[in-house]
C-alpha cells in the first residue's frame, strides 16, 4: 500500500454494523460505550453505602460481622474491575486489571488478618 494514497477517515464518516443489524455512526457507538462504564460500578457503590450505613444483615458487634462487609465489598469491586475497560488496548487493559486485582486481593487479605488478630487479642 502506498503511503501517499493513504487518507485518514474522520470518525464522523465511519459507520459500524451493530449487533441489532443497524448501521450507526462510529461517534454514536463510541459515546454509548463510554456511558455504559459507570453501570458496572453501581453494585460497588451500593455495597459501599451498605457498609457505611448503620443497618447490617450481620451486626458488626458479632465477631464475623465485619467479614460480610469485607466480602461484599470485594465481590462487587472485582465485578466492576472485571467488566470495565481502562484503555482500548486489550493487552494493556489486562495488565492494569491484574495489577489492580492483585493489589486489592492483598489488601483484603491483610484486612481479614488484622481483623482476625483483633478478635483473638
Amino acid at each position: 500500500m502506498d503511503k501517499d494514497n493513504y487518507k485518514e477517515i474522520p470518525d464522523e464518516d465511519i459507520e459500524i454494523l451493530g449487533k441489532d443489524g443497524i448501521y450507526r455512526k462510529y461517534s454514536e457507538y463510541k459515546q454509548k460505550k463510554e456511558k455504559k462504564k459507570i453501570v458496572y460500578w453501581i453494585p460497588f457503590i451500593l455495597a459501599l453505602i451498605y457498609v457505611l450505613s448503620p443497618i447490617d444483615v450481620v451486626p458488626d458487634r458479632i465477631p464475623i460481622g465485619k467479614l460480610d462487609d469485607i466480602f461484599l465489598l470485594s465481590i462487587t469491586f472485582f465485578y466492576g474491575i472485571k467488566k470495565c475497560n481502562f484503555v482500548q488496548n486489550p493487552f494493556l487493559n489486562m495488565i492494569i486489571k491484574n495489577i489492580i486485582l492483585s493489589t486489592t486481593v492483598t489488601l483484603f487479605v491483610i484486612m481479614i488478618l488484622i481483623y482476625a488478630v483483633a478478635i483473638l487479642v
